[in-house]
């Protein structure tokens, strides 16, 4: 399985790099894909520690399918 390189969440708005969400929740696709694989994606809130503004991004997706799971 392919490994994707991790990004380092950063503010929109001073390009400040944030560590860990506060608050994280799941996504999960209604349709499969081709494979009939189902993905979830976890999305988080992140809040800046410089300029204090709170965002949301992608904290990670996974694939899970017959063959196992694809992260």
């Amino acid at each position: 399985m392919p490994r994707k390189e991790v990004k380092q969440k950063v503010c929109p708005s001073c390009g400040e790099a944030v560590k860990d969400p506060y608050k994280t929740w799941e996504l999960v696709a209604p349709f499969p894909d081709k494979k009939m694989r189902i993905t979830v994606t976890i999305l988080g809130m992140f809040k800046c520690p410089s300029c204090g503004k709170s965002f949301k991004g992608v904290v990670s997706k996974v694939k899970m399918g017959v063959e196992g799971i694809e992260i």
